[in-house]
């Protein structure tokens, strides 16, 4: 492949492409290491910066991944969820060849935060169950979640399915899971330290923030949960119609 120099379409963009072709081609595969920015400029007789701002855009998207003292790898390929479809993350997993898992980090009755009595239409001070779990792709960490329920529910809380299956799944045997409704919001955010320990990334790179609010058919609350999912590893893909 040849950089089009008489053509409008900028030149880190054509590079930025024909190195996209290598990854969509299987040419370059999830983990291989790219050519170094001297290679790429001798390859395709480009200036430091055009080959610059193409592999910087890349590992914006997502696509390629700086190791510090190593060079620049292909990354692994995100993982979509679409919520609309009524499957668990789980799913998608098989699908991408991932085997799915979970790591319960803790569960106990807490006395809750004044936010998490506000969404559980809690008196303030009340106690919930909450539950901390890691969700894991291949042993990976993708995913954590914090997860709280009205102490009145948690004793009908399938504990065997804390680490196996959706992650509502511990609550399928709450009669008021029947004709359920769900509620969510999505955001991007940084991440903090603990998180960052937790899902073994740098502090400050972009997470996905999901609250998830389950209720009763006549409105009232079963679950309120804070889920953190690595920006470099999920995307949310909506399908409508």
């Amino acid at each position: 492949m040849v950089i089009d120099r008489t053509s409008p379409v900028p030149l880190y963009y054509q590079l930025k492409q024909q190195m996209l072709a290598k990854i969509e081609s299987g040419e370059w595969k999830p983990g291989d290491s790219v050519p170094t920015e001297q290679e790429l400029q001798q390859s395709y007789h480009l200036s430091r910066t055009t080959v610059r701002q193409a592999l910087a855009e890349m590992v914006k998207e997502g696509r390629l991944m700086r190791q510090r003292g190593r060079g620049t790898f292909v990354a692994q390929p995100k993982f979509q969820h679409d919520p609309l479809r009524h499957r668990g993350i789980g799913h998608y997993l098989l699908e991408q060849g991932l085997t799915p898992g979970w790591k319960v980090l803790d569960e106990r009755r807490i006395v809750a935060s004044a936010e998490v009595c506000a969404q559980l239409r809690l008196a303030r001070g009340a106690r919930v169950y909450c539950l901390q779990r890691l969700r894991l792709a291949d042993d990976e960490p993708i995913g954590y979640l914090v997860s709280y329920v009205p102490e009145t529910l948690a004793e009908g809380i399938d504990r065997s399915a804390l680490d196996q299956g959706g992650s509502t799944d511990y609550l399928r045997n709450l009669p008021a899971m029947h004709e359920s409704c769900v509620e969510r919001s999505i955001e991007a955010v940084a991440a903090g330290e603990p998180e960052a320990k937790l899902l073994r990334i740098k502090r400050g790179l972009p997470l996905l923030s999901i609250q998830r609010l389950i209720t009763a058919r006549d409105g009232t609350p079963i679950e309120f949960l804070r889920a953190l999912y690595r920006g470099d590893r999920m995307k949310f893909q909506v399908t409508c119609g």
